[in-house]
């Protein structure tokens, strides 16, 4: 005999993931009615059900009235990767890259539409520079950022503009979406985001670290002085970032 469930309202919501999940999967989406068929409830109640996890960020809603997984279910699913065993594998991929590097390395992910930092390693040169100043800066205004904006789906895009707003002036005066996708698009062409500030007088490079599926896993960032930065290091760092964000998607 089936034990009886105590509370039925957080099952079929439980339902609805499951539904989204094995119908979902070649990413067109499911209707209300198909969703309500495998409840076996009206579409009303259904309604009511998918409008709670939307507000919730566990199911989104396309123009066609269609459903699929939300970014919060992105964000299970990406903390279930960045488990314990990957993390204590990740660390000496990130150690052994700040060495060859001799710079500071930081391994970020996204959660909420937030950057989270992971992991950080400082290099042996005796000037440094630790990421640790960036983080009272804008989402934006961190090439650690724009690389988790760039390989965000797009309920990911919307959720952390939400929290962030455009980039205005942290990031080339971009002020409307059409000019950020542009700009996201030319991150994702080059396969990483660059750059030199003035003011701070850093330069910074990230790359995306992606799982066997190319799912976002995370930003994997550099951080070293411009004047340490001459042509053959940034060489190096592109070389080295790019085999060590290969290396931890492996390790997913």
């Amino acid at each position: 005999m089936a034990a009886t469930v105590p509370i039925q309202s957080i099952k079929r919501a439980l339902d609805v993931l499951d539904a989204l999940m094995e119908q979902g999967l070649g990413g067109e989406g499911v209707s209300l009615q198909a969703i309500a068929g495998r409840l076996g409830v009206p579409p009303s109640t259904a309604h009511n059900i998918l409008k709670t996890m939307v507000m919730c960020g566990y199911v989104a809603r396309d123009d066609q009235h269609l459903y699929r997984l939300g970014p919060r279910c992105r964000d299970l699913a990406r903390g279930s990767t960045l488990s314990a065993k990957f993390m204590a594998a990740a660390q000496g991929t990130i150690h052994s890259l700040a060495e060859r590097t001799g710079e500071s390395v930081v391994f970020a992910t996204l959660v909420h539409g937030r950057r989270y930092p992971l992991l950080r390693a400082d290099g042996h040169a005796v000037v440094r520079v630790s990421p640790t100043y960036e983080e009272l800066s804008a989402f934006f205004r961190m090439v650690t950022g724009r690389v988790l904006a760039a390989y965000a789906t797009p309920e990911e895009l919307g959720e952390l503009l939400a929290v962030h707003g455009l980039p205005g002036e942290s990031w080339n005066g971009i002020e409307t979406e059409e000019a950020l996708g542009a700009a996201l698009a030319e991150v994702r062409r080059a396969g990483m985001a660059e750059e030199e500030c003035g003011r701070t007088q850093v330069y910074s490079l990230a790359v995306p670290v992606l799982d066997a599926r190319e799912q976002l896993l995370g930003a994997l960032g550099i951080h070293l002085p411009a004047s340490r930065a001459t042509p053959e290091h940034r060489e190096k760092i592109r070389r080295e970032i790019a085999a060590a964000a290969k290396r931890l998607g492996q390790q997913a």
